[in-house]
Order: C-alpha cells, then sequence, then structure tokens
C-alpha cells in the first residue's frame, strides 16, 4: 500500500512520540500500552516503609483475595488494577530475619516454589541496596488456570521482620510490566 507524504510524516512523528515517552515513574505518568499511568508514594508499613505504585490501583478486597489466593498463606496486603490482572501484595511476617539472610530467605521460597510448581522457571535472581537495606529478588512463570503467570517476589527486613513483596500479571504482559516492576523496587524507602 502506497503511502503519501503526509502519512510518511504522520509515522515518523508518532514512532518519536512512542521513543520519547517518560520511561520514569517518578517523573509523571507512563505508557502501559496506549495508557498513561500514574505512580505515587504510598506508605504500605506505617512509618516504616514506602513504594511507589500506580495511582489508580485499590487494595483487594479480603474476599476477592481469598478467592485469588487460594492458600491461607495469602499476602496482608494485595493492591491490583482495574481488571485484576496486575497485583502488587505484600507482607510483614512475624518470621525474624537478621540482615544479610535476604538472599538465603529468596533461595528458599525458589526452591518451595519450584518444588510446588515443577512446571515454573526462575527467570533471573538479583540482590540491589536500597539506603541500609538489601533487597533480593527473583522472578519466574507459574502456571494459572487460563494463562501463565509472571511473579516477581522481593525479601527484605523491617523491624529484624521479614518483609516480602510480589508483583505479577500475565506472561504475555511481562515485558511491560517487569521494568515497572523493577522501577517500584529500586524507588522503595524504608525508615
Amino acid at each position: 500500500m502506497e503511502q503519501y507524504g503526509d502519512e510518511r510524516v504522520m509515522n515518523v512523528l508518532r514512532n518519536r512520540q512512542v521513543l520519547s515517552r517518560n520511561k520514569d515513574i517518578q517523573q509523571g505518568p507512563v505508557f502501559v500500552g496506549e495508557e498513561p499511568l500514574q505512580f505515587a508514594e504510598r506508605e504500605i508499613v506505617k512509618k516504616k516503609f514506602w513504594i511507589w505504585l500506580p495511582e489508580n490501583f485499590t487494595l483487594m478486597s479480603r474476599q476477592l483475595a481469598k478467592m485469588k489466593y487460594l492458600n491461607e498463606n495469602r499476602p496482608e496486603i494485595i493492591y491490583m488494577n482495574e481488571m485484576g490482572d496486575v497485583n502488587i501484595a505484600f507482607s510483614h511476617k512475624k518470621d525474624n530475619i537478621q540482615d544479610g539472610q535476604e538472599v538465603q530467605m529468596r533461595d528458599l521460597v525458589e526452591q518451595i516454589i519450584l518444588r510446588l510448581y515443577p512446571s515454573s522457571q526462575t527467570i533471573e535472581k538479583q540482590i540491589c541496596q536500597i539506603g541500609e537495606k538489601q533487597v533480593a529478588w527473583f522472578d519466574f512463570i507459574s502456571p494459572a488456570l487460563d494463562a501463565d503467570v509472571y511473579n516477581l517476589m522481593f525479601f527484605s527486613s523491617i523491624g529484624k521482620r521479614l518483609f516480602v513483596g510480589s508483583c505479577n500479571c500475565t506472561k504475555q504482559d511481562q515485558d511491560v510490566w517487569k521494568p515497572l516492576f523493577l522501577q517500584m523496587i529500586a524507588c522503595m524507602r524504608f525508615a
């Protein structure tokens, strides 16, 4: 199909606009597909932990959490998008953890997941320093009823207690959400 000069110019402008879109969650809206998504810092553990989350994410109801997370050991706090197919969850466990044990905890949880879901596959494992805190994370694909799920779990401590976060979306949306999840981790604040 032949393009006229105006159409070619419009395509070039459209492509430049896509390339120049903001990719930093702390610097204004980022685009998820064609939708702008604004992030804001939220307090998760009172006076101890803050993270940047999408503004339009809401807390998942207990009823929906029971249906979506069948295990009684489900996360304590779960934020979700409007469709419920992207979740960001947190648990401040009673388990004591010493500084430096985040990697051991991550590796233990990874082994448990791989045993529970043999078709799961680990993608990447990393450690990052957030201020004085060490945060260990890994990501993996797990099976679900209707689609494979991309998961990113991170481990740290707050007040000598284990703090676990998890982010998930469908595997097909992994390329869009993984960079955003990693930015959320990089922007975390601990008191």
